[in-house]
């Protein structure tokens, strides 16, 4: 249902899906981003100066085939085209400005061993630090804490019927 409201939302048949928050409420937007075949990484907006910043946990392989791709250009039409759906700059109250947003590779991230296929592991790390306050932060043991970290999740989804963590 929610997805069908989304799809109607943005084909200009239904009104904004309240079970979102607005764009226009908030300054920072989370994201996780898909990089085919099998990778994720983790991106902020940053509205007021459409910075977007990258987080990897693999390198900068992901950042630059986007960059290389056009990748990050398809992003921002898409951005813009949902701002002006959503009316954020009305909402906002402030003058419509091109965007000309800056894709920014965030360097000291923790990485991931490639072998573990933990980058969806990392980005869910990455959101948590950034919602609690956080700094994201190079880890001692980035194999062990992503182990960790799943562990979290799994007794958060399915209760403590896992054991001592």
């Amino acid at each position: 249902m929610e997805g069908q409201d989304w799809r109607a939302f943005m084909a200009g048949i239904a009104t904004y899906p309240n079970f979102m928050v607005a764009w226009w409420d908030v300054d920072t937007v989370l994201l996780p981003i898909h990089s085919s075949p099998n990778h994720w990484l983790f991106g902020e907006l940053r509205l007021a100066s459409m910075e977007v910043h990258i987080y990897d946990s693999l390198g900068r392989g992901a950042y630059e085939k986007f960059k290389y791709e056009g990748i990050f250009s398809k992003f921002e039409r898409r951005v813009a085209n949902y701002l002006d759906k959503i009316k954020y700059w009305a909402r906002r109250n402030i003058p419509r400005i091109p965007l000309n947003m800056q894709f920014i590779y965030e360097e000291n991230v923790p990485q991931q061993s490639s072998h573990l296929r933990d980058c969806g592991v990392f980005v869910c790390m990455f959101m948590e630090q950034f919602v609690s306050d956080q700094p994201i932060r190079v880890l001692i043991d980035p194999k062990n804490a992503a182990l960790e970290f799943r562990q979290r999740m799994a007794k958060f989804f399915w209760g403590s019927s896992l054991g001592p963590m």
